[in-house]
């Protein structure tokens, strides 16, 4: 499990984006389903519905997608977070960003 980032409790602004790859290259995420699956300390997971967004020209940009955070999705308190991506295909094929171990976000308090 590797540190992604280092948060501020309350943090709203759009994070620096994330590329997911597989193999090393950086995956089209054109026709793909991406959703974040990230969880506090406790496992409980954090509702990011609608703040995933994909770069609009996968072409030049593939695989890149930004996260803007609502103010409760991150609290020091239960820090800290672990984050992959789940994407899935137009056949319903399912694939996790990383596929190994979770990555982490740590949050501090302002």
């Amino acid at each position: 499990m590797s540190t992604l980032l280092t948060i501020t409790e309350g943090w709203t602004k759009t994070l620096d984006a994330f590329t997911l790859k597989a193999n090393g290259t950086a995956l089209s995420l054109t026709g793909l389903t991406v959703t974040m699956v990230l969880k506090d300390r406790n496992g409980d997971a954090v509702d990011t519905d609608g703040d995933l967004t994909p770069d609009q020209d996968q072409v030049t940009n593939p695989g890149v997608i930004r996260y803007t955070p609502d103010a409760a999705d991150f609290v020091a308190a239960k820090s800290p977070y672990t984050v992959r991506f789940k994407v899935v295909d137009g056949d319903g094929a399912i694939a996790f960003f990383p596929n190994g171990d979770a990555d982490q976000i740590v949050v501090v308090k302002p």
